[in-house]
């Protein structure tokens, strides 16, 4: 991560910690020159992360922050189980997946039925760890740099692995999803492996519970034509049902 990016990512913590601020206040915790804070403000601000006012800058109560996992978990559990229920029967035996790192994808392996042998790549440690041992899955890993609030992989040795194979499924999470922006993550090395997983697979399945729709992340991982199938739940609402179906998303509802 540069210079640039580890300061606008401070500069967020710092809001949501003291829930407005003012440029000469950044300007002094910071080190660096109004001027250098004003541009930082204006990026967050076409970013959808801010609104400014009167010299101050507050966050945008619809942008998608990162949380840390175990944070993650503890949100809107019964729905993520739902929906992490319904993606595991769109799973066929010999089926080669990719599952990305989340608190709603790593529902869908337990739900895999029984009898069904797949092979298995994740990025997820977590996951990894929990599969151990589970003879339903030929269990691989990406490799890569350790995200160790996310419990997560990243990076050229991950995006790597991933292009030397070839999926049948990609299981996938999401920060946010907007009709403009698409699908989107707070993180842009999760981002970027994101994006090699979509290429590597012949499907995309979106799970996301509700509370992900009209948020927006910083990194864009790719627009929404590019998902096959978005599965949620009954909170989604009737424009995003129908702009998702207009843009060929196969759009399923756990909990209907």
């Amino acid at each position: 991560m540069d210079r640039v990016q580890q300061r606008r990512n401070r500069i967020v913590q710092w809001l949501r910690e003291q829930e407005s601020c003012h440029v000469g206040d950044l300007s002094e915790v910071l080190g660096v020159s109004t001027v250098t804070i004003r541009g930082d403000l204006d990026f967050l601000e076409q970013s959808g992360c801010i609104s400014r006012s009167y010299g101050k800058a507050v966050l945008n109560p619809q942008f998608a922050f990162e949380l840390e996992f175990r944070e993650k978990e503890k949100i809107r559990s019964e729905a993520k189980q739902l929906i992490g229920r319904a993606a595991a029967q769109l799973v066929n035996d010999g089926d080669a997946l990719i599952i990305d790192s989340g608190s709603t994808v790593g529902f869908v392996p337990r739900y895999i039925e029984p009898h069904k042998r797949c092979t298995l790549m994740t990025n997820a440690l977590n996951l990894a760890n929990e599969l151990v041992g589970d003879v339903r899955f030929e269990l691989m890993m990406t490799g890569g740099t350790l995200r160790a609030d996310s419990y997560s992989l990243f990076g050229p040795i991950a995006e790597q692995a991933v292009r030397l194979h070839h999926f049948d499924t990609l299981f996938i999470g999401a920060d946010g999803i907007d009709l403009k922006a698409g699908v989107t993550t707070t993180n842009e090395q999760d981002a970027q492996l994101n994006r090699a997983m979509i290429k590597a697979a012949d499907k995309v399945v979106l799970l996301a519970d509700s509370s992900k729709f009209g948020r927006r992340g910083f990194c864009v991982i790719c627009p929404l034509p590019q998902v096959h199938t978005l599965i949620t739940d009954s909170g989604i609402s009737d424009e995003y049902r129908r702009a998702l179906t207009l843009s060929g998303v196969n759009v399923i509802v756990a909990d209907e």
